[in-house]
């Protein structure tokens, strides 16, 4: 025998009270559970999931935020080191500009009031990532005009060492004691991979 609607109401009003409050909590409970389960539950899942994303965004910003804060010091830090490359560039420069060095060792000598008798530049020695560069010379000074000589070298930007100095004995010309002397002014540059 089928049941219909109203034999189905028929049978709830005849039951007791207590039995209806079970019902109708039984009736609350499924249909909550059934919420939750086809409602909520998808949609909490979905809200963890972006809270999570959020919070690996939220990292990702602080930490391109702390780049962006520091990029001035980065800048600041990047102009520091090519100015220090650029003065190492000077001390060891990519070209040998060897005639510039003639150039100047010739003035600094006629300012230190030397008579420079001869500059004879030699082949390059190279290293591992330099190369040095001998410029044999000999000059005619006294004793202090030669000293003013090697310490105008050492003021130079390019690095220049002198080695081998000789000196002969002093000899009387004009008024003071002048000596021959000679040297090997040894410069350097910066040997790039291929060159």
């Amino acid at each position: 025998m089928a049941l219909n609607g109203q034999d189905v109401l028929n049978s709830i009003n005849k039951a007791p009270l207590s039995q209806k409050v079970i019902g109708l909590a039984m009736i609350v409970g499924l249909m909550t559970a059934a919420n939750w389960y086809f409602l909520i539950d998808p949609d909490q899942t979905q809200i963890q999931q972006k809270q999570g994303q959020l919070r690996q965004l939220e990292d990702e910003l602080i930490q391109k935020q702390s780049i962006a804060n520091n990029l001035a010091q980065f800048k600041h830090e990047k102009e520091i080191l090519e100015r220090k490359l650029a003065q190492a560039l000077t001390e060891l420069p990519n070209e040998s500009n060897i005639d510039d060095l003639i150039r100047s060792l010739s003035e600094i000598g006629t300012k230190s009031g030397l008579v420079i008798d001869t500059i004879e530049p030699q082949g390059e020695l190279k290293q591992s990532f330099y190369a040095a560069i001998p410029i044999v010379m000999s000059v005619t000074g006294t004793y202090n005009e030669i000293g003013v000589f090697l310490d105008s070298l050492s003021k130079l930007a390019r690095i220049v060492n002198v080695t081998n100095i000789h000196m002969g004995s002093a000899k009387p010309l004009n008024d003071k004691l002048v000596v021959k002397a000679s040297y090997v002014a040894t410069t350097f540059r910066f040997v790039s991979e291929g060159k």
